[in-house]
């Protein structure tokens, strides 16, 4: 056990002691006390259900937590549920669902979303907290928690410090929200939204998605879905009990169970609820199929009308992230405004996916306001036990900190060490032989070129298997490594286009990404970036990302592969595939032939010419190339490897010629791997393009591809957003479907931050100082 470990265990034996002394100093000023006369005793009876739910529904901070409902919830699940009111019994002014639990002999009584009580009146407010001072106390609470249902602000923060409330340091309901307006009817709530949202509740009512209010009969299917969401997005769950007891008490008056379907097939549902004017969204799960069906939009625009027809004019989103919320109130300088969620200066694609900040990208595209409460307030009753109390929970917090980091450690130990290190060729060609669908970038022979630019590539293998073939491959991956700069520990980590892996094994992907990370922070890597080709819109795409954000990664703003591409399938043979082509695309084929151009395989002897031509396609289609040596390695490493007949990789450089021209006018370089080809790179001349050698070229790659046994021809690149007409691959991807090319989404590149302040210097700071020190070249 090391240094650190032993300290946090003197902390915690220190904090018990105390606390133990606290408790029997506790025990004997209660029994003082109740001697003394003082205010132990059983709490008098507040208004009666219909009364209480009455007046909480007519308050202008009408909320639902403090209805008769919800206090029936909770007191079915190990809480003392209790109210107090000002006023008359009949008719109260304002008051105060309690809610009650002990742990060790300590009671907290706490208000959630209240009191419900005027707070522009200060002698209300004064007089409503000392009744509930006095009915804590009566409970033999510790300490009294209020969650007001009051915007932020420094006015706010002062009333509740006058009224002998600090703010607590455990947040029980998220303090930041957005609320949707919703009056104005159906077309202007939805003008209100995000295009591209009001699309999606369009396309999900397209492609079928139907939404209906869930029966009882329907809950086992409503806690399977919350169960798997659970599981994909790693959050805690309440048991089916729960949720059967809520659903008994909330439906039909105060809530419904909303359930979107295809097909009978259920994909998502969600639970909404409404007090007042206002509705919200309390629960929701979804299933990882048909997400692009888009049932998540279909069913917040179902809960949104459910809610209008019940008389409620705003919609409650229910929890974003609170430094979205802190933003707000910054804009606001304090005066307590709340600001349109599109008004924010945030950029949504470069948040991180983990925890809240995934569930905000989604929430805000239904527009709608950021509002902040003041959050979570404490406010001591019984000093010493108050101190025992706040004592306890920070003992607790510890020892849940260091069990989870116990954990963490033990569990990178144990699946770090299942990885073996591959050090030899033969040894990684048959392993990743026997993994699904290896790419080229996971060769060994990429791995090759790579270390000739200053990288450093180690394999690893994850063997055994828990259906019992000992020694067969279940995991693999390339890892590449290189300096930042000469001399420092630091590295930035890269597995390209891998790992490899089967990604439907939801249990064998969380193992290699624990892998990942161990191996990352092993070899002082200030991030580790991966890029497999999953899709997105599948279920081990949706587990994937679920299982990356839970765990920290973030998606990457440096896409340094194409995140989406092209794929054809060659099963169906020659003639299929020529006949699926676009018609003037078949006619070109043919019209370079008739023209005389021709198409050769070259050898390491053209690498000159094929760069030369690629120089000038970079110059005239304005990207960037690198210099000779890097891609002369590139390609004759691959030259070779196609030489070796017992290779599953290779490569081919095609040339296109006419008699007319001394040199070739287009090449290709394709690459394969196993039973896929990637059409890597094309170059092309000016000269003798009114004869068509590109669509030539590209027929005689797929044939090569078809000759050496390959299924599959990737195009490799396609727009990441293939509707958007200002997309840069836009040309090629016409280009390219000519060909019968199937657009194929993918998940894009993760990284993952092993030490965030030097990978937030890295990813934010260091580009601004590059582009500074450019300009400054510009003008110099």
């Amino acid at each position: 056990m090391g240094v650190g470990s032993g300290f946090g265990f003197r902390r915690l034996r220190c904090a018990y002691g105390i606390i133990s002394r606290m408790a029997q100093e506790a025990k004997i000023e209660t029994a003082a006390n109740a001697r003394d006369g003082g205010t132990q005793g059983v709490p008098a009876p507040g208004p009666g259900d219909v009364t209480w739910d009455r007046f909480v529904a007519g308050h202008a901070r009408a909320q639902f937590l403090q209805t008769s409902a919800w206090a029936k919830l909770k007191a079915g699940f190990g809480w003392q549920a209790s109210r107090v009111a000002l006023g008359d019994s009949d008719d109260p002014v304002a008051g105060a669902s309690v809610l009650t639990r002990r742990v060790a002999r300590l009671a907290v009584a706490y208000v959630p979303r209240g009191p419900v009580v005027d707070w522009s009146q200060p002698e209300q407010a004064a007089a409503m907290v000392d009744r509930l001072v006095a009915h804590g106390r009566g409970l033999g609470a510790a300490v009294l928690r209020v969650e007001p249902e009051l915007e932020d602000s420094p006015a706010a923060r002062q009333l509740l410090m006058r009224l002998g409330f600090r703010p607590s340091r455990e947040t029980v309901q998220p303090p930041s929200t957005i609320q949707v307006n919703l009056t104005g009817g159906d077309d202007a709530v939805l003008q209100r939204m995000k295009s591209k949202w009001r699309y999606n509740i369009r396309l999900a009512e397209r492609k079928g998605v139907c939404v209906r209010a869930a029966a009882r009969d329907d809950l086992p299917v409503f806690s399977e879905l919350m169960a798997e969401t659970g599981t994909r997005d790693g959050f805690a769950l309440h048991s089916p009990a729960y949720y059967a007891a809520a659903y008994d008490l909330l439906t039909p008056h105060h809530g419904a169970y909303l359930l979107a379907e295809f097909e009978g097939r259920p994909l998502a549902a969600l639970v909404v609820v409404v007090c007042g004017r206002t509705a919200w969204y309390l629960w929701g799960a979804s299933a990882s199929r048909e997400r692009n069906r888009m049932p998540n939009h279909a069913l917040q625009w179902a809960a949104m009308q459910w809610a209008v027809s019940h008389g409620a004019t705003r919609y409650d989103l229910w929890g974003i992230p609170d430094e979205i919320g802190r933003l707000a109130v910054g804009m606001t300088r304090g005066g307590g405004a709340r600001i349109p969620v599109e008004s924010l200066p945030v950029d949504t694609e470069m948040m991180p996916s983990d925890g809240l900040w995934g569930v905000f990208r989604f929430k805000q595209g239904f527009g709608g306001d950021v509002v902040r409460y003041v959050g979570t307030w404490d406010r001591p009753l019984d000093p010493v036990g108050a101190r025992v109390f706040a004592l306890g929970l920070a003992a607790q917090r510890e020892v849940r900190a260091w069990r989870r980091r116990a954990a963490q450690r033990q569990e990178a130990a144990r699946e770090a060490a299942a990885w073996t290190p591959v050090r030899d060729p033969a040894t990684w060609r048959d392993t990743l032989a026997a993994l699904p669908a290896p790419h080229v970038l996971q060769s060994w022979e990429w791995g090759q070129v790579k270390a000739m630019t200053h990288w450093r590539a180690e394999r690893f293998v994850l063997a055994g298997s828990p259906l019992g073939a000992a020694g067969r491959p279940r995991a693999a991956y390339q890892l590449l490594t290189r300096r930042l700069l000469p001399g420092l520990p630091w590295r930035i980590g890269y597995v390209p286009k891998g790992p490899v892996i089967d990604w439907d094994d939801r249990a064998l992907v969380e193992a290699t990404i624990v892998a990942l990370e161990t191996h990352a922070r092993r070899r002082s890597c200030i991030f580790l970036k991966i890029d497999p080709d999953v899709d997105e819109d599948g279920r081990a795409g949706a587990q994937l990302r679920a299982a990356l954000a839970r765990r920290g990664w973030r998606y990457s703003a440096d896409q340094i592969q194409f995140k989406n591409t092209g794929v054809t399938d060659l099963r169906p043979g020659e003639d299929a595939l020529l006949d699926g082509m676009k018609s003037k695309w078949r006619y070109n084929v043919r019209l370079a032939q008739r023209r005389g151009v021709t198409v050769r395989c070259g050898d390491e002897a053209d690498l000159a010419h094929f760069y030369r031509l690629y120089a000038e396609t970079g110059q005239r289609d304005g990207f960037l190339i690198r210099p000779y040596d890097y891609y002369r390695a590139t390609w004759a490493t691959f030259l070779r490897a196609e030489a070796d007949p017992g290779n599953a990789t290779g490569g081919v450089l095609l040339l296109a010629e006419h008699a007319d021209e001394p040199t070739p006018v287009a090449g290709l370089f394709l690459m394969r791997y196993g039973d896929r080809a990637w059409y890597f790179y094309g170059a092309s001349s000016d000269r003798r393009r009114r004869d068509m050698p590109n669509y030539l070229l590209q027929w005689e790659a797929i044939r090569w591809a078809l000759a050496r046994g390959c299924t599959v021809y990737d195009w490799w690149g396609a727009p990441t957003e293939p509707d958007d007409p200002a997309d840069d691959m836009q040309g090629v991807w016409q280009f390219k479907q000519g060909f019968g090319a199937v657009l194929a989404r993918h998940l894009g590149a993760w990284d993952f931050p092993a030490s965030p302040g030097f990978y937030w210097l890295y990813t934010v700071w260091m580009p601004r100082l590059m582009a500074a020190w450019r300009r400054l070249r510009r003008i110099g």
